[in-house]
């Protein structure tokens, strides 16, 4: 065997994997392990709802198939590239908890998006495709990475929340233009008019609105003209507020228009942001 096609064999096998997962999605056989993850759900307390309460989100079960199946295509080599290791998305609509996560498993990378949260009052394809992009930007998103033991491979949750709105949801979005044509006159105000910067803040805003709806901490109402303050040190392990979350997907929609790309205040203290974010114009997909 040359050498030139032993390079080309870890694709290869990616690819066959991918297949592998794909028809395992499509034809609704559950991944193992979704009993462990029930668990883990109940043992957080974590919002339940129950497996019989369909389509109360107007999300229907093909629905959330096929956002995994796209989701599963379109990034499983860029997160290969990215990590050497595959991306496994779970089919898991029976699981009735409200929760995403990705997880390191040794010899693959696993993102989560539970059937609860799917079919939970408020959820849509635009917000669900968000989840999705918030998980795997913890595998592709770059540094800053998490710091606490077991997860110095995943990416910060801000810089996860960047990559959302910077790369993976005007992607999403520009593929689905049939998503996310109810804008507000803020989104496009503080888009400058571009349309996609402005469907992006959209879908960040009904993002946070829709964590906001199961929050036990009740914050208050966020908007996009009124950004959180700066940090005081570089955040990498905790979410400050809800309103700094929807400040980093704004942000990272506003990539969209000519100019410097960087994340908000909120995550950065301004002495922080340059050397923390040279290279935050390039995309790492």
């Amino acid at each position: 065997m040359s050498k030139k096609t032993k390079q080309y064999i870890p694709y290869i096998l990616a690819v066959i994997l991918l297949v592998g997962l794909v028809v395992m999605v499509q034809t609704q056989k559950p991944l193992q392990g979704k009993s462990s993850h029930t668990s883990f759900a109940q043992d957080a307390g974590y919002f339940y709802l129950p497996p019989g309460s369909a389509n109360v989100s107007g999300v229907t079960e093909e629905q959330y198939r096929q956002l995994i199946v796209d989701f599963q295509s379109k990034y499983m080599m860029p997160v290969f590239k990215t990590t050497g290791k595959p991306l496994l998305i779970s089919y898991d609509w029976v699981n009735p908890y409200f929760a995403g996560g990705s997880m390191d498993k040794g010899t693959y990378l696993q993102v989560i998006l539970w059937g609860g949260t799917a079919r939970a009052p408020g959820a849509s394809l635009e917000v669900l495709a968000g989840i999705l992009c918030h998980e795997i930007g913890h595998t592709m998103g770059e540094e800053p990475r998490q710091t606490f033991a077991g997860a110095e491979w995943s990416s910060s949750e801000g810089q996860s929340d960047f990559f959302t709105g910077r790369t993976c949801l005007p992607e999403f979005l520009s593929a689905h233009p049939e998503l996310a044509t109810n804008i507000s006159e803020e989104a496009l105000s503080v888009c400058e008019g571009n349309l996609l910067c402005a469907r992006t803040a959209q879908v960040g805003l009904e993002m946070v609105r829709f964590f906001q709806k199961y929050d036990s901490q009740k914050s208050d109402a966020v908007s996009l003209l009124t950004p959180a303050p700066a940090a005081q040190e570089l955040l990498r392990n905790v979410y400050p507020s809800v309103q700094c979350r929807l400040d980093t997907y704004l942000a990272g929609a506003r990539c969209q228009l000519n100019g410097t790309c960087r994340p908000p205040a909120c995550w950065f203290p301004h002495q922080q942001e340059d050397s923390q974010h040279h290279q935050q114009n390039t995309d790492p997909a």
